[in-house]
């Protein structure tokens, strides 16, 4: 007679290693730049761009031209506007539609975390989300992350 006991024993103990490594490797976050980066969205050549640096004016993309408005330091899990030093991306509470800037405070809704798909999800759970095409002055904002083209971006040294 097979002793199940230790099976089930040893089953248990490599399904917790397994667990363990999951875990560990949904955890790791990708490397930050050691400078100022671009967001590029997979949409073409339009970047994140903070074009005013009032407090809650939508953040939008526009067409990538290396200014400071569109590039961003990575300070932990948030990404400060470089034009607008102090600000940062904050994700839509219930009173607003759009990403905007806000004051550096380190709270759940500017965590964000680039994943190695090109999500760039948001602590809250969801994904920062170009809401329309690739013109000009579109809105950002964040939706339940899926695959579409519309929440792909690439961070640009």
């Amino acid at each position: 007679m097979r002793n199940f006991r230790s099976i089930g024993g040893a089953f248990v103990a490599v399904a917790a290693a397994a667990a363990v490594a999951g875990i560990a490797g949904l955890s790791a976050a990708p490397a930050h730049a050691d400078g100022p980066v671009q967001v590029k969205s997979r949409m073409g050549d339009v970047c994140l761009d903070a074009p005013d640096g009032s407090w809650l004016t939508a953040v939008v993309v526009n067409p990538c031209n290396g200014s400071d408005s569109q590039r961003w330091n990575q300070n932990g899990e948030q990404l400060e506007s470089v034009a607008f030093a102090g600000n940062c991306l904050t994700s839509p509470n219930e009173d607003r539609w759009t990403a905007h800037l806000g004051p550096c405070l380190n709270w759940y809704n500017q965590h964000w975390n680039p994943q190695p798909n090109g999500h760039i999800m948001i602590s809250l759970d969801g994904c920062l989300t170009v809401l329309g095409g690739p013109n000009p002055g579109t809105w950002v904002s964040t939706r339940f992350c899926g695959g579409d083209v519309d929440q792909g971006w690439d961070l640009v040294a």
